[in-house]
């Protein structure tokens, strides 16, 4: 089975607000008593991201469990959501390992540090009043 991320965000968005409304709650209510920011509750409801504890805190609002909240939500239909089959089953992008900085570029550092904290060294003019 497969899932599109961007399919599931826009069907918990749908389900959140019809969950609210059932319930007779406001966004004010979901704010004051509830204690989410406005702008987070509307982006959830839109279908923008959404953290595991953002979850948690809404199955307690809602009084659900957390299958009940995301079951069966967000699979991918094989011939609609091709572009997200090819994404879930892309292995992700390899990152290089960091590069050992050679003797020179150690060298180079160390010297820039030492002069840095020398006295001979300038020092940034200060920006106080009433020179």
């Amino acid at each position: 089975m497969l899932y599109s991320y961007e399919k599931f965000l826009a069907e918990l968005g749908h389900r959140l607000r019809e969950m609210r409304i059932a319930r007779a709650l406001t966004l004010r209510a979901m704010i004051v008593t509830h204690g989410f920011h406005l702008a987070q509750w509307q982006g959830f409801e839109k279908g923008k991201g959404i953290s595991v504890p953002s979850l948690l805190r809404m199955c307690e609002v809602f009084d659900v469990s957390l299958e009940e909240l995301i079951g069966a939500i967000g699979v991918a239909d094989s011939n609609t959501d091709a572009s997200a089959a090819v994404a879930l089953s892309a292995e992700p992008p390899c990152e290089q390992p960091a590069k050992e900085p050679t003797q020179q570029e150690k060298s180079s550092v160390a010297g820039l540090s030492k002069a840095a904290s020398s006295p001979d060294a300038p020092r940034p003019r200060s920006r106080g009043r009433g020179r």
